[in-house]
């Protein structure tokens, strides 16, 4: 399953983009977050504040024609997406200013 994923925030308040595909992970961390992938709050309202030096994390999936976007405050991540974040840290590109 690919995911982009962009995490924004943080005390310098970078952006850090990547597009993984969860055909990176170890085999037992593959099936697990893309059980976590499933279960997020899809096309939910974006959070308006998730507080001060706190990371924000929006998921975007396509499936075909079909997008797929949720945003979350890092207290939302659940521990199965973990394996995701590291990749995100390890191939993560830092996007300008203008691209947010």
């Amino acid at each position: 399953m690919r995911v982009d994923v962009t995490r924004r925030g943080g005390v310098a308040g970078v952006a850090l983009h990547a597009t993984l595909d969860t055909a990176e992970l170890t085999g037992t961390d593959a099936p697990r977050v893309e059980a976590a992938l499933r279960d997020l709050p899809w096309g939910r309202p974006v959070p308006v504040s998730i507080g001060p030096d706190r990371f924000r994390y929006e998921m975007v999936t396509a499936e075909g024609d079909h997008e797929r976007r949720v945003v979350l405050s890092e207290s939302e991540i659940p521990d199965a997406l973990q394996p995701l974040l590291t990749l995100l840290a390890d191939l993560g590109q830092i996007r300008p200013a203008s691209a947010e």
